[in-house]
């Protein structure tokens, strides 16, 4: 059966290594391996707070929460450049692929000086609240979730989380792939027990691949439409791909949505 509690505990030391190894230096594979951490431990504190009769848990798990959402955006600004430079690899034949893969190799820089800050910042206090955290969890340790629960509670936190969402608006859209990811997630904790809950699972990777696709070409449009001229060749060719992919990713919301 899904064990929340244990994998909580196995994300915190996750969470202890990914933030060590950044602080080491900040490459690409740490920065991701720290994001997708913390996406990760966020929302097993959700599952937690939401499964888990613990007193003040819900109380417990919001400092720790801000603190992990405070590191994954500063490693998401660092992780989107990086992205981005990948993308530029279907574009290197055209003359604006250089210019623009200096400018983003700038951006990543300054963002991986502001992460490197605030991982200093902000170690001590997560080691402290993930500490408080394990301590009161620690009766609850034997904590076993049947799969259908955990199917009930990822696909009712998946439906108030996208309530009234339109995938025609890129915000929306946006936050539908944020959303997929999480549901992922939640689901995932169950994988190795429950077929369904890993069939699940695989419904809404399936959902954020398509959205991150479309999201990380429109990330790189955008800075393709600050940084090069209107008439560029790879402009051009970017939003092309952009506007593909949005198509993509507008059929994978109504896909996804549809079972909400």
């Amino acid at each position: 059966m899904p064990q929340p509690v244990t994998a909580f505990l196995r994300q915190g030391l996750l969470l202890r290594a990914a933030i060590a190894a950044c602080l080491k230096k900040a490459s690409p594979k740490c920065v991701h391996h720290l994001r997708s951490t913390t996406r990760r431990i966020e929302a097993t504190l959700e599952l937690l707070v939401l499964s888990a009769d613990v007193p003040r848990i819900e109380k417990q798990a919001k400092p720790l929460q801000r603190s992990v959402g405070r590191l994954r955006r500063a490693a998401g600004i660092v992780r989107d450049a990086d992205v981005q430079s990948d993308l530029l690899n279907a574009y290197n034949l055209t003359p604006d692929s250089k210019r623009l893969r200096e400018d983003l190799a700038a951006v990543r820089k300054k963002a991986e000086r502001k992460l490197v800050k605030r991982l200093g910042r902000e170690q001590k206090r997560i080691e402290l609240r993930l500490n408080n955290l394990e301590a009161i969890l620690g009766p609850a340790l034997g904590l076993n979730l049947s799969g259908a629960t955990l199917i009930t509670v990822t696909q009712s936190w998946f439906a108030e989380n996208v309530r009234g969402l339109d995938p025609q608006h890129d915000q929306d859209l946006h936050t539908l792939r944020k959303a997929s990811k999480t549901a992922r997630y939640l689901a995932e904790t169950g994988v190795d027990a429950s077929k369904a809950a890993a069939a699940l699972a695989a419904r809404y990777e399936a959902a954020q691949k398509s959205l991150g696709e479309w999201h990380d070409h429109f990330l790189l449009l955008h800075q393709a439409h600050t940084r090069l001229p209107a008439d560029s060749e790879m402009l051009e060719q970017i939003q092309q791909d952009t506007e593909r992919l949005h198509r993509r990713a507008d059929t994978a919301a109504g896909h996804i949505l549809a079972t909400a």
